[in-house]
């Protein structure tokens, strides 16, 4: 169901999105990451250290587990829906709502990984490595609500969920049945309701994104924040 996130933030912000959603911001440091051709050339570097070289950690934390502010978490995320997610980025083509600098989510991200002139830091090489590390990392403990689920919410997101996100995002949202496509449990609430406000309103409708508008284009406010508290307290930290 989110295909950014986000957004936003994730690397997807790989902001972040997934939402992307997917999916680093605009004052975090962009000189850690040199020209992707002129480094590549000096040494090969784990995928560890390129998600540190590329300052993915600036905005998803500690082995993309610890997102700031609304950014997506990434650990445990599909490596190909993060893949895609960062291409499109890249290239400009994921676009969303203003973040909290004020500019569209995402722009922050292209800004560290493309320099002025156009030029990436980071090859695709590279972004293949990262996302398929990621994949491999815990995925983040859940946030606990300030209110927790009354049993009828639950009952009625369990509904929710079944009617408009299931046939993508997988029976428990744990496991999608399209490969590229987010894994939605567990991820951050705000991010959630980003990205499903963001669609909704067709600000974000690159790719595969666009099909996902005729299923929450009616979902109220309300619907929304359901929703998302219900995904957010999903496990797969375990």
């Amino acid at each position: 169901m989110i295909h950014r996130s986000a957004t936003s933030g994730w690397m997807l912000g790989l902001a972040i999105v997934l939402g992307l959603s997917v999916t680093a911001m605009n004052t975090a440091p962009a000189t850690a990451a040199e020209p992707a051709k002129t480094e590549a050339k000096k040494k090969k570097m784990s995928p560890k250290r390129l998600y540190l070289r590329r300052t993915c950690i600036a905005c998803h934390g500690k082995n993309g587990a610890r997102s700031i502010q609304d950014y997506p978490n990434i650990a445990g995320q599909n490596p190909k829906y993060m893949i895609r997610q960062i291409k499109d980025i890249l290239k400009g083509k994921r676009t969303g709502s203003p973040d909290a600098t004020g500019n569209p989510r995402a722009d922050s991200m292209r800004g560290s990984l493309v320099t002025p002139e156009g030029e990436h830091r980071i090859s695709s090489e590279e972004i293949v490595a990262i996302s398929e590390w990621l994949a491999e990392q815990t995925p983040a403990k859940p946030i606990p609500l300030e209110t927790p689920l009354t049993e009828d919410q639950v009952k009625a997101a369990k509904k929710l969920y079944k009617k408009k996100c299931m046939s993508c995002h997988g029976k428990d949202a744990k496991k999608t049945k399209v490969k590229d496509y987010p894994i939605i449990g567990g991820q951050k609430r705000n991010y959630i309701v980003t990205q499903i406000t963001d669609i909704r309103s067709k600000a974000r409708k690159h790719g595969k994104t666009a099909t996902m508008i005729p299923f929450v284009k009616k979902l109220t406010e309300a619907e929304i924040r359901l929703l998302a508290d219900y995904l957010s307290q999903i496990d797969r930290s375990k």
